[in-house]
């Protein structure tokens, strides 16, 4: 029985409980044009003592709105990279304390109606199970890491994405507290705003601003940004909540009530 944890974290350097680092991050943003032939490259390196035994592939992913992300080795995306990216190889065995470079190429067709960012998510998996526990009924456990690193191309000449608020919720439990907002983005490019929220009370009083920095919101999906007012006294409140996508802002005000 194994648990395969997938691991979508952006800018890292290392990773307490793998013997395989990305040490060049794993999101990767290319601006291009059609016809063009774009290299790239994935550093990883092999912090321990022995083998690893590396698989590299491409998955397709879609996150629409209100579904979990799908990722899957089919192309199911309209804005896959599936036929254009290609890897130097698909496996690789790295040394103790090897550092490695991985190849990639991605082979923008010549076709003047291109125009967005197009996407896909290459799968780096450490073969090697790196640890074995013993649960109920004699079952093993192997844990596994995959890392998933995004690979985004921007063709042509880009334009700030149309975003929307797809829908705002307070959810309130016991123990917590939160606004959901989810932003949908209209657009043809990928967009990464930073969300602000200001909370007034019906005073007119401003008593809490927080922010999220840089989500990606992929064309045609959506993405949910959460912001903790579990602190906050019950009472009735307006909230200003402002998208900033580079040159264009959205900002709406909703009213909610915490009992």
């Amino acid at each position: 029985m194994r648990y395969l944890l997938l691991l979508f974290l952006v800018f890292t350097q290392s990773l307490i409980y793998s013997n395989v680092v990305i040490i060049n991050g794993l999101t990767h943003v290319h601006q291009s044009k059609s016809g063009a032939l774009i290299s790239g490259v994935i550093q990883l390196r092999n912090t321990s003592e022995t083998e690893q035994r590396v698989v590299f592939y491409l998955n397709d992913m879609v996150q629409e709105c209100g579904k979990e992300t799908v990722l899957t080795p089919k192309i199911i995306n309209s804005r896959s990279l599936f036929n254009w990216f290609t890897t130097s190889v698909n496996e690789r065995v790295l040394a103790p304390k090897e550092d490695f470079e991985l190849l990639y190429t991605i082979n923008v067709p010549n076709e003047d109606n291109l125009l967005g960012s197009y996407w896909g998510v290459l799968m780096v998996e450490i073969e090697k199970p790196i640890k074995e526990d013993q649960l109920e009924h004699g079952l093993k456990l192997e844990s596994k890491v995959r890392y998933g690193i995004q690979i985004i191309t921007d063709i042509n000449t880009f334009k700030i994405p149309e975003l929307e608020f797809n829908n705002i919720e307070f959810k309130d439990e016991a123990n917590e507290k939160l606004i959901l907002v989810d932003v949908q983005n209209n657009g043809v490019f990928v967009a990464q705003p930073d969300l602000y929220i200001e909370l007034f009370n019906k005073e007119g009083v401003r008593i809490k601003r927080d922010e999220v920095r840089l989500k990606k919101v992929y064309p045609n999906s959506c993405k949910l940004f959460s912001f903790d007012v579990t602190d906050i006294p019950p009472g009735s409140y307006t909230a200003t909540i402002a998208a900033d996508n580079n040159q264009n802002i959205l900002v709406i005000d909703v009213e909610f009530e915490k009992k």
